[in-house]
């Protein structure tokens, strides 16, 4: 029996994804007649054993930073039909596509395949790119590598099977090792170097040092490297996907580089070139919106929205473009995928115009079904609303004629027809909303039922507590305080069964009245009480009597513990005993941090009571407490807790308003933009 298939395998010491890479093969091991090749350059005695457990052809190879060289060493000892070369920090999702490819006879009509390689670009794995890979090949005599880096396959030619199946690849992300990932560039670029002084014509020599000075951030290496390149590529007859990625990039770095005006003159020219291909057009316009974005240039802006619509359904109907057109890192799913976030940012282009017509066309174009992309655009959706508030009624009116059952669309829809006093319908799309809330909305749905009187039963069967507590502080944020007790009086029959949200949500709207601004003494200290016995009852129906009576126990929340606290300082405020409340206040205070405005206020109050000779000793207690949110503070910033951290300065400015260093430090949590 002839072997179908030969997968080699280049393996150093990369032994966190080798497992993965290798269990990924095994149904292609299983299921055709194939063999794995293993090119060992590695130095670990556990990768080779791992791999021993997968194959004994294994060929030991010393690196001599040329990777061709180890590609044709497994090359070399291929029997298979045909060959599939992959790393060992790539692994496949699935091979079952590639199995039926040789199962039904297909592999006959073909002489090569790709598949998908999908790049990620954080470690989380929630930001990636996809591109084809031309990874397999019939294998034939003058089947072999060329280049010592980015090898190339050759001969790649003639009937190409597109899979796809995708591998996962983390390889594009910089290494923690920075110094690691600095010696692999400086090895790479001083190769690459002297190889073009005798191939000074070679429009890939110039694509790949530019490739490896935008790695290390050298973004006027990698621009003039692109330049060069594609004059090089322009001056060949054959059009090729090294030219799409090089039309790509040059603008690409100079907006790397800070350049947006550049970028954007260099993409409109590129554009206006008779060798731009759809796809490359499709990517280009993707960034030169993505630049108008940057500059403010909304008409240009809507412009590339509009053109990208255009070479999208061109694409769609015109597939077979597609199929010949992707190449590198430029491709047609990699600018498809992107479809959702060019809509959003032309919404915004379009209503800075004041064109409601292109924004209702906008919205008719967004790929609402795509729960991928659309997904993450509905907190941008939401930003687009409140800043052209002026707009509203034209962005709900769209809404609601869109044929779309997305469940946000819907939302929108309850909200015109409520507006419109429709009541049927409002009622009709609320229970859509109500059985499928989209994640974050909880609290706008809750909204309209309180307003119109509807059961809140159905939403709320589908709520941990732990959303309902999110959903709380939302409804506190966004609903006026001078409304929070109308909503209180109207929400609180739907949770009559449900005595625990209550609690909660009353004391999220009390944290939110009693953290903002000088409240007068008497309701401070009304709403404190009230706040206080809120947070207890929660308490005791939580946790067993034992471990609350119990005044040491780790498992109380922080919560209950300020809440005791507080309670036995407003005891001693009405007993008259203010010079006790500073030491359980300040304890307070480190057990609970987010409530130190509420802290400051009170100790202003006791400060206010007691007489003026009594002043300094306050003061300096009260400046103390100051001092001790302050560390606090510093505490959170040098873990990285930014949110917290913001959350703690802003009532921290309020109760040392004349400290530059917490000026200071509002500034540094500002400048990380990560809350």
């Amino acid at each position: 029996m002839n072997i179908q298939l030969s997968i080699s395998l280049l393996v150093s010491d990369r032994m966190e994804t080798l497992g993965r890479c290798l269990a990924s093969l095994k149904p292609l091991l299983r299921e055709l007649d194939s063999e794995l090749i293993i090119v060992y350059t590695g130095k670990k005695n556990e990768t080779l054993e791992l791999s021993k457990q997968y194959t004994s052809h294994i060929i030991p190879f010393t690196w001599c930073n040329d990777f061709s060289k180890a590609r044709n060493a497994g090359l070399a000892q291929a029997k298979g039909e045909w060959f599939l070369y992959l790393d060992d920090d790539e692994w496949f999702e699935d091979t079952e596509e590639v199995i039926q490819f040789f199962k039904s006879g297909e592999d006959r009509q073909y002489q090569s395949a790709e598949y998908i390689q999908r790049n990620y670009l954080d470690w989380e794995g929630t930001s990636y790119s996809d591109a084809y890979v031309g990874r397999m090949c019939r294998r034939v005599r003058e089947t072999r590598f060329i280049y010592p880096i980015h090898e190339n396959l050759k001969p790649f030619s003639g009937p190409c099977k597109r899979f796809s199946v995708y591998v996962h690849h983390f390889g594009y992300i910089r290494t923690k090792n920075e110094e690691e990932q600095d010696m692999r560039s400086d090895r790479n670029l001083s190769l690459l170097r002297e190889r073009i002084k005798n191939e000074p014509s070679s429009s890939h020599l110039c694509a790949q040092l530019a490739q490896e000075y935008a790695s290390i951030t050298k973004y006027n290496e990698a621009i003039q490297y692109c330049r060069e390149g594609l004059e090089l590529a322009v001056k060949e007859d054959r059009q090729d996907s090294l030219e799409m990625w090089l039309q790509y990039e040059l603008p690409h770095l100079l907006l790397c580089a800070g350049d947006l005006k550049a970028a954007l003159e260099e993409g409109k020219q590129i554009l206006s070139s008779s060798r731009i291909k759809e796809v490359g057009e499709l990517n280009l316009t993707v960034l030169l919106v993505d630049v108008c974005w940057g500059l403010r240039r909304y008409r240009e802006g809507l412009d590339f929205v509009r053109r990208y619509q255009r070479c999208l359904e061109y694409l769609y109907r015109h597939s077979e473009k597609v199929a010949v057109q992707n190449g590198i890192t430029i491709s047609f799913s990699g600018a498809e995928i992107r479809a959702a976030e060019v809509y959003v940012k032309g919404l915004f282009f379009a209503l800075e115009l004041d064109e409601t017509k292109a924004m209702e066309q906008i919205l008719s174009w967004i790929p609402w079904e795509s729960k991928a992309q659309i997904e993450a655009q509905y907190v941008n959706l939401e930003d687009w609303k409140r800043q052209h508030r002026g707009q509203r009624e034209h962005i709900l009116n769209a809404y609601y004629n869109l044929p779309s059952e997305n469940i946000y669309v819907v939302l929108q829809k309850a909200c015109y027809a409520e507006s419109h006093n429709k009541m049927d319908e409002a009622a009709e799309f609320w229970k859509m909303c109500a059985r499928s809330c989209p994640e974050g909305f909880e609290e706008q749905i809750i909204q309209i039922a309180v307003r119109n009187g509807f059961s809140l039963d159905e939403v709320l069967e589908q709520m941990s507590l732990e959303q309902w507590d999110r959903c709380a502080y939302m409804l506190s944020e966004n609903l006026e305080i001078q409304k929070h007790t109308e909503f209180m009086s109207n929400v609180l029959p739907y949770l009559t069964v449900r005595p625990l949200y209550a609690e909660r949500l009353r004391q999220a709207m009390i944290e939110k009245r009693i953290t903002q601004g000088m409240l007068e003494p008497s309701l401070l200290t009304e709403l404190l009480s009230e706040y206080c016995e809120s947070v207890i009852v929660d308490t005791e129906m939580l946790y067993r009597k034992d471990i609350i009576e119990d005044e040491n126990s780790y498992m109380l929340p922080a919560k209950y513990q300020f809440a005791v606290m507080i309670r036995e300082t407003l005891k001693l405020i009405e007993s008259g005993s203010f010079a006790e409340c500073i030491p359980t206040l300040k304890k307070a205070l480190h057990i609970y941090p987010k409530m130190s405005v509420v802290i400051s206020h009170l100790t202003k109050y006791i400060d206010e009571i007691m007489n003026t000779p009594s002043q300094a000793v306050t003061s300096e207690e009260f400046m103390g407490l100051g001092s001790q949110v302050k560390q606090i503070l510093l505490g959170l910033i040098e873990s990285g807790q930014w949110t917290e951290a913001y959350t703690v300065v802003n009532q921290l400015i309020k109760l040392l308003p004349e400290d530059l260093e917490v000026l200071r430090l509002k500034q540094e949590i500002l400048g990380t933009g990560h809350f």
